[in-house]
């Protein structure tokens, strides 16, 4: 048996996401409430080699963390927007350079148990 949705509703939503409780039938039979995350965007990441194969990383501090994160620039992509093409400018926003090669190596879905979130991650060297 799947999962069964009986009725949704928006607790919350914004320019980038939703934030939803649905009401379901799990697989098992049994009735309760399920909260997830919609993205109105997919997620862009870059793991961006020089010649040595030293990567770029950017740091900020998340909120969500309440840390100082380290991480492989990446943003959101909009669904209009061809995912390659975001993410060289997602890199040239993050990094200020640009690559000559672009290479998609990964398609994935982070956190999939409470958002429908899809990630694409790119190599790009000839910095």
């Amino acid at each position: 048996m799947s999962w069964k949705k009986l009725d949704s509703r928006i607790v919350f939503e914004n320019d980038w996401m939703q934030v939803l409780e649905d009401r379901v039938i799990n697989p098992g039979g049994g009735e309760n409430f399920y909260g997830h995350v919609h993205f109105k965007n997919r997620a862009v990441a870059i793991i961006a080699l020089d010649d040595d194969d030293n990567t770029w990383l950017v740091g900020q501090q998340r909120y969500t963390l309440g840390e100082y994160s380290w991480e492989l620039p990446m943003g959101g992509a909009p669904l209009d927007e061809a995912p390659l093409d975001a993410a060289r400018r997602e890199l040239r926003e993050e990094t200020g350079i640009s690559a000559e090669r672009w290479q998609e190596v990964m398609r994935l879905h982070p956190s999939n148990s409470i958002t429908d979130e899809v990630g694409l991650v790119y190599v790009a060297t000839g910095l």
